[in-house]
């Protein structure tokens, strides 16, 4: 009875407590036709040092495109492909990847940890009182290889603030800045889901 009460009161706190909110905002188009050609995923850009953001592109981006989408590392085995892409690329970067790749769609990532304030679960700290954020925001740019043109840009910011003072007693469970650009990196890739053309 004791561990199901814990297990209760637990995720109490996970879904009552700090939540985080989202903000999407669209560049340029977010009704994308994935129903045609072949597409690269560039490598992500990030610093959130956990390793799957890449991870988490590449799975929610295969849910859409299915074999259709290439990783990078798997087109240079046997095609001319740079060692590096950037994540923002020039006219003539687009052609020669076009060229070297064969592929019609660039996809490329970015997902960037701004502030990390709080760890899992904020405390109140020892006297006065204290504002805390945690932020991520994370950016999509699909580029057409054929007409070397920018053809989507969209992107999501994650961020919660949290104020605590001296003798509040509550534990408080935020998402940390990994948490929050991994979320918010799936959330606007399952926006393109939902959005594309059918």
């Amino acid at each position: 009875m004791k561990k199901v009460f814990l297990g209760f009161l637990t995720i109490g706190l996970l879904l009552s407590c700090g939540n985080t909110k989202y903000t999407i905002l669209y560049e340029k188009e977010k009704h994308i036709d994935f129903s045609q050609g072949k597409w690269i995923l560039n490598e992500a850009l990030t610093n959130n040092e956990n390793g799957r953001i890449q991870q988490i592109a590449l799975r929610e981006f295969k849910e859409i495109l299915k074999d259709s989408l290439f990783e990078l590392k798997e087109l240079r085995s046997d095609k001319l492909i740079p060692p590096t892409l950037p994540f923002e690329l020039t006219q003539k970067e687009l052609r020669d990847l076009k060229i070297g790749s064969a592929c019609d769609y660039l996809i490329s990532v970015k997902s960037i940890i701004v502030k990390d304030e709080m760890g899992s679960f904020a405390n109140s700290p020892s006297f006065g009182t204290t504002k805390k954020t945690n932020q991520a925001e994370s950016t999509i740019r699909i580029y057409d290889l054929n007409k070397l043109t920018l053809m989507s840009e969209s992107s999501i910011i994650g961020k919660i603030e949290l104020t605590k003072s001296e003798g509040d007693a509550d534990w408080d469970y935020v998402n940390t800045g990994s948490t929050i650009s991994m979320n918010g990196l799936t959330k606007l890739i399952r926006k393109y889901d939902k959005n594309k053309v059918r």
